[in-house]
């Protein structure tokens, strides 16, 4: 998540169990955030063990037809019920709603890809979380500490989307069959998992050195401690992904009041240097329908370009782009409507001799390192018997740190680099109906929730 964060510390495989405070010790918020993310933890864990990976609670009412139960299709649309499910014991929450209208869908009925299928079809819930700041909720902002004090907190929100699976021509599955074939179907697109690996100093520069001596060219080099994130920007395999990273965990974000051809209006250009856009700069365009779009089980979807700052204007609060942002089929709102909440992200990769030129970040290479800045290193691990898949949004990320001079990255034997798999967004699914067309405008549909137990 693209929060202002020291780091993340949160290793299921350390089986901690509380953050313990003590007595005259400096308070970080990676601790805070920690304690957080082990009850969160230990609480949908325990609701996975005992629900099963994907419940509901049936509605008392003998009529009723309980949380996201799936009401009435009509080929171009179906509706489903308000209540509950869980998901990987993840709560997901419905006031009742139809496929166009969901909440974080932002469809265009327009696109072929968002119509509902005209042959038989799964609709299933893709379940995730993401960062929401004061800039996407103003009210998280405690007004009294003044309209131009900087933000306090941020807040994950859980998403959920109703998708369609189209599915060759057969009987409608049971509910078990249908979650491991939605299961199965989904994750088989994006594996092996594309994995990453993060060093600063090279091993041959260091073998002959006294001890404690470094060379100016060996360790993490900058002055500050950062937080870098590495994101896969266009996914799919090495060839066709490319990423994308900032020294800031990405969150360096301004908000957009409108946009112009080229030339976009901000409500303000940062705080400071450090923490605005300059000329140069690459920056994404982002708003709810992108972030919601940008989850889509495809390899290739959810790509927006990246741009490069032409000219800035300090006074007006406007930055000249190198293209027209409203040419862009993923940013048809962008600027343009408030409510979608349109940011303007800085990236920090710049464009340089084997980077990016046409928007599209940082190619893939696999079985090298890659530089970053100041001696930070990444290495993008190749597949063993297929080629790994990059899914847009997938990140890694690396704390540096000056009084070590070097990247927090697990090890292995020699101190060798261990490659990981992305740290996030972790996706959740589960079967909601099985629809089948029969004709003369009339639709089958079975149910594929399972109910809590003991509960119908």
């Amino acid at each position: 998540m693209h929060g202002d964060f020291s780091r993340v510390t949160f290793d299921p495989a350390q089986r901690f169990s509380a953050v313990l405070s003590q007595q005259g010790r400096v308070q970080l918020d990676a601790e805070f955030n920690e304690q957080t993310a082990i009850l969160l933890h230990y609480v949908r864990t325990l609701a996975a063990d005992v629900l099963g990976p994907a419940a509901y609670p049936p509605d008392d009412d003998p009529d009723g037809i309980g949380g996201f139960g799936v009401e009435g299709c009509d080929g171009e649309t179906f509706t489903v019920a308000p209540g509950r499910m869980y998901v990987d014991g993840i709560l997901c929450e419905c006031d009742g709603t139809d496929y166009w209208e969901q909440p974080d869908g932002h469809l265009d009925p327009s696109r072929d890809d968002d119509r509902l299928p005209s042959g038989p079809f799964l609709i299933y819930l893709r379940v995730w979380e993401r960062l929401v700041t004061a800039l996407e909720a103003p009210w998280i902002r405690e007004v009294a500490l003044g309209t131009d004090s900087p933000d306090t907190t941020a807040r994950t929100r859980v998403v959920w989307q109703l998708c369609p699976l189209p599915m060759e021509g057969g009987s409608a599955p049971d509910a078990h069959d249908a979650a491991r074939y939605v299961r199965k179907r989904i994750r088989r697109r994006f594996e092996p998992r594309g994995a990453l690996a993060a060093r600063t100093r090279r091993p041959e520069e260091t073998i002959t050195l006294a001890p404690g001596a470094l060379p100016a060219s060996s360790g993490y080099r900058a002055p500050e401690n950062q937080l870098y994130r590495v994101e896969i920007h266009r996914g799919g395999t090495e060839g066709t992904a490319t990423f994308k990273w900032s020294r800031e965990n990405g969150s360096v974000v301004l908000p957009i009041r409108d946009i112009q051809g080229p030339t976009v209006l901000l409500d303000s250009l940062g705080r400071d240097d450090k923490l605005g856009v300059d000329t140069g700069d690459v920056v994404e365009i982002v708003d709810d329908a992108t972030v919601s779009r940008g989850a889509a089980d495809y390899p290739d979807e959810g790509c927006c370009r990246l741009y490069t700052v032409q000219e800035i204007d300090y006074g007006g609060h406007e930055v000249r782009l190198d293209a027209e942002p409203e040419h862009d089929p993923y940013l048809r709102t962008a600027g343009q409507s408030a409510r979608h909440h349109p940011l303007l992200r800085r990236w920090d990769h710049g464009t340089n001799a084997w980077g990016d030129e046409q928007g599209e970040g940082l190619p893939v290479r696999e079985a090298e390192w890659l530089p970053l800045e100041d001696g930070v290193e990444i290495w993008f691990e190749p597949g063993e018997d297929r080629s790994r898949v990059y899914r847009h949004g997938d990140h890694w990320l690396i704390p540096a740190r000056v009084l070590t001079g070097d990247v927090e990255w697990p090890r292995g034997r020699g101190g060798r680099p261990l490659p990981r798999r992305p740290h996030g967004v972790h996706y959740h699914y589960a079967p909601l109906a099985y629809v089948e067309p029969r004709g003369d405008g009339d639709f089958r549909l079975v149910d594929l929730r399972v109910p809590i137990h003991g509960r119908r």
